[in-house]
């Protein structure tokens, strides 16, 4: 039998899925019943006339509207992070998951594009400079401050997922970027 909703729970679910960085497992049948627990509000707010109700229901509204907002948000850092390429969708809900193929959809046709765009200049690369190879190839060694998703470099490398506090040793390049970006620190 499904679980009832309540205005605690919605409060302690947003509340929970704003601290967690993946996705807060959810019930099958969430979003049937979220569909009734507002709408039950919803009664009541007319019924009853009262501003305590309509108050409850406005918020109800704005943190079920959240609650979907950061968990879209999750979901397509995740079909980001997974390359366009179709990964675990644990604790996702039917609708979600199905958001989730869109988002995986688009970005493979993203990075197709991009890849036919860019497969042109392949064979084309500029002459480095002597000296220029080994400075480029230099590792340096970071600590990453934010989370960075993985993402594809100039030289068609996969770099990533960093999570905070995380270490790596990366090419000069690549690390330059990351420090000017403030997503990471360099180690001496």
């Amino acid at each position: 039998m499904p679980e009832e909703m309540t205005y605690k729970k919605l409060r302690d679910l947003a509340r929970e899925e704003k601290a967690q960085p993946g996705l807060i497992p959810l019930p099958e049948d969430f979003y049937s019943t979220l569909q009734a627990f507002l709408s039950a509000k919803h009664s009541e707010m007319e019924s009853d006339r009262s501003v305590l109700q309509m108050r409850e229901f406005e918020n109800a509204l704005a943190i079920a509207s959240e609650i979907i907002t950061i968990r879209q948000q999750k979901i397509l850092f995740k079909a980001i992070r997974d390359g366009g390429e179709h990964g675990k969708t644990e604790g996702m809900t039917r609708n979600e998951h199905e958001l989730y193929d869109r988002f995986c959809a688009v970005l493979a046709d993203a990075r197709a594009d991009l890849e036919r765009m860019l497969s042109k200049y392949s064979n084309r690369r500029m002459p480095q400079k002597p000296g220029e190879e080994e400075a480029s190839n230099s590792l340096k060694r970071l600590r990453f401050i934010k989370e960075v998703p993985a993402y594809i470099g100039p030289d068609n490398r996969v770099f990533g997922p960093y999570s905070p506090g995380q270490e790596s040793e990366l090419p000069q390049s690549e690390a330059a970027w990351l420090v000017k970006g403030k997503l990471a620190e360099e180690i001496q």
